[in-house]
């Protein structure tokens, strides 16, 4: 069992509630803008109205376009912003390094490789959830990959699964590089939209799909909050306290292979996101996952939504892709992450 105190440094930081609620209200107002901008503009006052219209059969440019495009892409875009961001959090306190994102774990470039191999074979064309399917097949092949070549003895060593990410990662980049330099210019025009990451196929189906992945996500990263706080100090002091240790691991690790595996699946590669958020709530709120959860979860939501109103609007009518403008916004972002913690990678906690 654990104790009940907590033993990590808190320092002076913002109340969490007073945190959230800010986030909370920040996703609201990013939430009214992404349905009211588009091609077709709709007034704020009309987004509930033409909504309860499409919901009674309305099927005017307006109605339709609210009820069948814009809520749908709404919901996904919180949903994939949540579980990416809150995956971010709990990964970076498993390995103990501020500079850890969905990415080191080998699922999000799995998840390419399935869905360009889908995408080359011509599976597109047969079923609309093919490619989604073969994503995320591939990413759960990736992180079996990952998890087998990172526990030695039955036991898994962060180091040696991170080194195991990294290589499964890079082998399937390689891949995708391999297959896109074999693909005709029409199919390679189609698989590097998506590897970009994107909104635009969004859909009520996709975005039940991501509720239900991303809720058992954060139920259970919330159940191993108190866990993750000691595992975020060391391993040592974790066993110390009653954590059983190898078991949060491989719960942890399954479960964020299988929500960063869903949101790959459905959105594409959206960079960043994982990894922006957490150390910025890390540094606003303090380290407490209690409260660093569910705050990143609601930061990658405003993240994403935000991002995506800016990959509509700024060249318009032309789309940009969500993966382009959160990379603009990440690189510099990370190389900031690495002069910052040159000397130590987890002095934000």
């Amino acid at each position: 069992m654990l104790r009940r105190r907590n033993p990590v440094r808190t320092g002076h930081r913002r109340r969490p509630a007073a945190g959230l609620a800010m986030l909370a209200l920040a996703l609201v107002v990013a939430a009214v803008l992404e349905v009211s901008l588009g091609p077709v503009t709709i007034p704020f006052m009309q987004v509930l109205p033409k909504t309860v219209a499409y919901l009674r059969g309305d099927h005017s440019t307006a109605a339709v376009v609210m009820g069948a495009i814009r809520w749908p892409r709404l919901c996904v875009a919180v949903l994939v912003g949540a579980g990416l961001a809150a995956t971010g959090a709990v990964l970076q306190a498993v390995f103990r390094n501020a500079m850890a994102d969905p990415g080191v774990i080998g699922v999000s470039a799995g998840g390419s490789l399935g869905a360009v191999l889908v995408i080359t074979a011509g599976g597109a064309s047969v079923h609309a959830w093919a490619v989604p399917g073969g994503a995320f097949a591939a990413a759960l092949t990736a992180m079996a990959v990952v998890y087998r070549l990172g526990t030695i003895g039955g036991r898994t060593a962060v180091h040696t699964l991170l080194l195991a990410g990294v290589a499964v990662g890079s082998l399937c980049s390689a891949l995708v590089t391999l297959v896109l330099s074999l693909t005709p210019l029409e199919t390679m025009q189609q698989i590097l939209f998506w590897l970009m990451g994107g909104l635009d196929g969004s859909t009520w189906m996709s975005a039940a799909w991501l509720a239900v992945s991303v809720a058992a996500g954060m139920a259970i990263y919330m159940a191993h909050a108190d866990a993750l706080d000691v595992m975020s100090i060391g391993e040592e002091q974790a066993e110390g306290v009653g954590v059983p240790l190898q078991r949060v691991k491989r719960v942890l690790f399954v479960t964020a292979a299988v929500v960063v595996g869903v949101c790959v699946s459905i959105s594409g590669v959206i960079s960043f996101v994982g990894l922006i958020v957490p150390h910025l709530v890390r540094l606003w709120l303090g380290p407490r996952h209690r409260s660093l959860v569910p705050a990143s979860a609601l930061g990658g939501a405003v993240l994403v939504v935000a991002a995506d109103i800016v990959a509509r609007m700024a060249l318009r009518p032309v789309e940009l892709n969500i993966g382009v403008v959160t990379s603009c916004l990440g690189a510099p972002f990370f190389l900031y992450l690495l002069r910052r913690h040159a000397v130590s990678p987890w002095r934000s906690a």
